[in-house]
C-alpha cells in the first residue's frame, strides 16, 4: 500500500493559536498511523531559526515518520535558481527531509549553467526537489505547468513534481484532465476536495467536486499520498484520515 502523509496545514487552527508547534505535532500524526509527515517553512518562527527546524527533526528520529518539508518560495526567479536554495535544503537536511518543495516561480531562460546548479546542491545535499501546481494564475495553469515539467525534462533538471489535486480548481482547471496530462510526472500527491461555492475553498473529502477517489487510482502508485487541507477537531482528522486510509486498503485489495 502507498505511503500516506499528513501535512501539517491539517492541524491550521492550532498552529494559528499558537496552541502546538509543529514539533509537537509528530505524536499526534504517528498515533494516527501515517508513514509521514509535510512540514510547512511558514509555521516556523518569522525568523525561521535552527533549533526550531531541529525540534522537528529530533521529532522525525524519535517517532520514526518520514518527512517532507513545504516551502512557500519560488525555485525560479527571472530564470534564475533561487539563490536560497541550498538555505531550503539545509533546512529540509535539519528536518531529515526525503523532499523539499518550492513554488515554480519564473522558469524562462532557465539554462544548462542553472541545471547544474540544481543538480549540485541536490547531490551534495541528497535531498529530492520538487515544484507544485499552486492557487496562483502565474504557476497554476495546466498549460504552464505541463510546458514547465516539459522544460525540466528537456534540461535533465533533477526536479520532481508535486500534484495538488485541489488547487486546479482555484484556476477553473479540471482536475482529472489534469491528471492525464501531467500526473504520471508526479512525485508526490497532495489531496484536499474543493467547493466552488461562494469562491473555492477547501472542504472534507466527501463534500467536494472531485472525485477523489478515482483521482487516487490514476496517480502514480508508488509515491507518497499527502492530505493538506485544514480539518477542525481530533475527530474529524481521525475521520478523514481513515477515509482515505480505506480508500487505500480497498484500492490494493482489486490489484
Amino acid at each position: 500500500m502507498r505511503d500516506l502523509y499528513v501535512n501539517t496545514l491539517v492541524y491550521k487552527k492550532l498552529l494559528d493559536t499558537g496552541v502546538k508547534k509543529q514539533s509537537e505535532l509528530f505524536a499526534d500524526v504517528k498515533r494516527l498511523g501515517a508513514s509521514g509527515i509535510e512540514c510547512r517553512r511558514e509555521y516556523f518562527s518569522e525568523n525561521v531559526k535552527p533549533e526550531d527546524i531541529q525540534r522537528c527533526g529530533k521529532q522525525a528520529v524519535q517517532t520514526g515518520l518520514s518527512v517532507l518539508y513545504s516551502v512557500p518560495e519560488k525555485l525560479f526567479i527571472d530564470g534564475i535558481v533561487s539563490p536560497d536554495l541550498e538555505k531550503y535544503l539545509q533546512e529540509g537536511g535539519m528536518i531529515g527531509a526525503r523532499s523539499v518543495k518550492l513554488n515554480i516561480g519564473e522558469p524562462d531562460g532557465i539554462d544548462k549553467n542553472g541545471a547544474c546548479e540544481i543538480a549540485r546542491l541536490v547531490d551534495s545535499y541528497r535531498i529530492e526537489l520538487t515544484i507544485e501546481n499552486d492557487q496562483t494564475l502565474a504557476n497554476g495553469r495546466l498549460n504552464f505547468v505541463s510546458d514547465t515539467l516539459e522544460l525540466l525534462h528537456k534540461l535533465s533538471i533533477p526536479v520532481g513534481y508535486t500534484f495538488d489535486l485541489g488547487n486546479w480548481l482555484w484556476l477553473h482547471e479540471d482536475p482529472q484532465n489534469a491528471l492525464k496530462k501531467v500526473g504520471a510526472r508526479a512525485t508526490v500527491f497532495h489531496l484536499k476536495n474543493v467547493s466552488s461555492s461562494d469562491g473555492p475553498h477547501t472542504v472534507p473529502l466527501d463534500d467536494g467536486e472531485i472525485d477523489w477517489r478515482r483521482a487516487i487510482r490514476a496517480c502514480p502508485e508508488d509515491i507518497p499520498l499527502v492530505m493538506e487541507y485544514p480539518i477542525d477537531g481530533a475527530e474529524v482528522i481521525r475521520r478523514e484520515f481513515n477515509k482515505v486510509l480505506n480508500a487505500l486498503i480497498c484500492e490494493e485489495a482489486k490489484t
